[in-house]
């Protein structure tokens, strides 16, 4: 059987449910990837409506107009393009997805053609982008789904929102998801799926178990141990278990490194002086922030959101040699030799107390794991299963 050759010279639409200047995850990586290997790339952030745009107009302000600028390049190949505001409730009533969609389509065919696409591939992480494939082109189209959005909270309905997802699996040629649990929820109908999990930069974050890396000053007269969270908090993080440790042991210091959602609940953390929170930290100095902690701890909260994802989290401990506790979840179960996992709260505590009085019993080893799931080597997954649809059209 002859060798498909790799994507190379196509143009290639992403719908995301992230912002370009979010904390990166695959949708980034992927994106500058295709270009890198002469794609032409344009990354659409993802929708945010009026209402959601009131809730936070601080920080959201010039979001109302940024789509008058078009798209913007921001490396060779690859552009990002930011919606205008929509309407509200579009994940609950499938008409009002209807219209938004039938308002959008004619100004991604337009950004499309400033830029000189050509049938261009649909790559979408959107459960409600069924109006657009097949309407931007001839190219093949790709659902990747990450999370399992019928669990998700917000202005979302979980019937509305999984039919609108079906309609979306049905229509494109290929269906990646990230976790086993999810992929089996989600492959009927499918014309063709695959399971690619999540992955992890292993190189840059095991810069946190060199001696040698400076610890970042914000965090660097914090008391020991340190139990330490890293990425963004939003409300499927329990934050009553971290609070919880917080307030059973006043002399350790639980930190917080990275945003909080405008959905994460912080009320457990008020009035527990032991609790740091920095707030956004830059990608590249991540590892000398992790580099301070004792323990690193991935506190879900055990409903269909922990059951269906695959946390960046896990991947990225794992790449820092720390010991790890983690409640019970499919993603933390595949690296059982390297995670202590907890069935409840009370466990989750015990194990962390035992991680804290213990020396961890292979980094090297654990490590190692991280380095076989690096995030190059699921973008070749992906990329090769493209190549493969491209070559049977």
């Amino acid at each position: 059987m002859a060798e498909i050759p790799p994507v190379s010279g196509r143009d290639i639409i992403i719908l995301s449910t992230q912002d370009w200047d979010a904390l990166p995850t695959r949708k980034h990586r992927f994106a500058r990837w295709f270009a890198q290997d002469g794609n032409r790339v344009l990354y659409v952030e993802q929708q945010m409506h009026w209402a959601g745009w009131f809730a936070d107009i601080r920080h959201q302000f010039s979001r109302a107009w940024q789509f008058l600028r078009g798209p913007r390049p921001v490396a060779e190949n690859l552009w990002v393009y930011t919606h205008p505001l929509v309407l509200p409730f579009f994940q609950m009533f499938a008409p009002l997805n209807w219209l938004n969609n039938l308002f959008l389509l004619p100004l991604l065919r337009w950004q499309a053609r400033r830029l000189g696409f050509h049938d261009p591939i649909l790559w979408t992480y959107t459960p409600h982008s069924a109006d657009f494939i097949g309407r931007l082109g001839d190219g093949p189209a790709v659902y990747e789904c990450v999370d399992d959005f019928t669990s998700s909270k917000g202005l979302i309905d979980p019937v509305a929102i999984g039919h609108m997802e079906r309609q979306v699996i049905e229509r494109v040629d290929l269906l990646v998801t990230t976790n086993a649990v999810l992929y089996e929820a989600k492959k009927p109908g499918a014309k063709r799926a695959l399971l690619v999990p999540n992955g992890v930069d292993a190189e840059h974050f095991a810069r946190a178990a060199d001696p040698s890396l400076p610890v970042a000053e914000a965090v660097r007269d914090l008391r020991h141990p340190v139990i330490g969270w890293l990425g963004s908090l939003n409300y499927w993080i329990d934050t009553h278990l971290l609070a919880r440790i917080a307030r059973e042991h006043p002399e350790w210091t639980v930190l917080i490194v990275g945003p909080h959602d405008l959905l994460a609940d912080l009320r457990p953390f008020e009035g527990v002086p032991n609790i740091v929170m920095t707030g956004r930290v830059p990608y590249e100095q991540m590892p000398s922030y992790v580099r301070v902690f004792d323990v690193c701890v991935n506190p879900y909260v055990m409903d269909g959101v922990a059951e269906h994802c695959s946390p960046l989290k896990l991947y990225e401990y794992i790449a820092t040699g720390k010991p790890v506790v983690s409640v019970d979840m499919p993603e933390a179960r595949k690296f059982m030799d390297f995670i202590a996992i907890a069935h409840t709260a009370d466990e989750f505590v015990r194990l962390v107390e035992k991680a804290v009085s213990s020396t961890p019993a292979q980094p090297e080893q654990q490590i190692a794991e991280a380095f076989r799931h690096t995030w190059r080597s699921r973008y070749e997954q992906v990329a090769a299963a493209l190549a493969e649809i491209l070559s049977l059209r």
